[in-house]
């Protein structure tokens, strides 16, 4: 470096922080909450594991979702990691098909496990958990989950997202 000093901006631009963020790959989520005709989900890319001991998930919901507020009232979500073969409920929950509300949940195997909240039975695998904590941060809010059951289905493939397109995991040789 040459010493020299550079003008640093508050903030990047959100088109190109928007377009940045299309180049990561993030496996497509499934967060729904509530029962009967209060279900609603979504289709996200922004929920991870947070810590092992104790088991607890994250879930970034923007508060304009139909799932966001009945995550707070019910106290309860489920995270549902959609397989390759599942990229049309993906769109589904994502309001590509113009569905909302229950509606949204008439394709798939849904049951219920602990909380009562929809779990999808032929993802890669659900966690159902009891919110545990909520910090709003701008457009979002944060929902933080202790997970209380879970569901593992070993032969499916997870779908992933990247650059405006779903695609399917692929396993490269460990060269062993």
């Amino acid at each position: 470096m040459s010493g020299q000093d550079f003008a640093v901006p508050e903030h990047v631009e959100t088109a190109a922080f928007k377009n940045a963020l299309r180049a990561i790959v993030g496996s497509v989520s499934i967060v729904a909450s509530g029962q009967g005709a209060d279900r609603r989900g979504l289709t996200v890319t922004a929920a991870v594991s947070l810590c092992v001991d104790p088991p607890m998930v994250l879930a970034c919901i923007n508060r304009g979702a139909e799932a966001h507020d009945v995550i707070l009232r019910t106290g309860a979500f489920s995270w549902n990691v959609l397989s390759a073969d599942q990229a049309q409920l993906a769109e589904r929950f994502a309001a590509m098909d113009g569905s909302k509300g229950a509606s949204r949940f008439s394709p798939g195997d849904w049951g219920g496990m602990v909380t009562g909240v929809p779990v999808l039975r032929q993802s890669v695998c659900s966690f159902d958990c009891r919110l545990q904590d909520s910090v709003e941060v701008a457009t979002h809010t944060i929902m933080i989950g202790a997970v209380v059951c879970q569901n593992r289905n070993q032969d499916k493939v997870p779908l992933i997202y990247s650059s405006g397109r779903f695609g399917r995991m692929e396993y490269l040789e460990s060269g062993k």
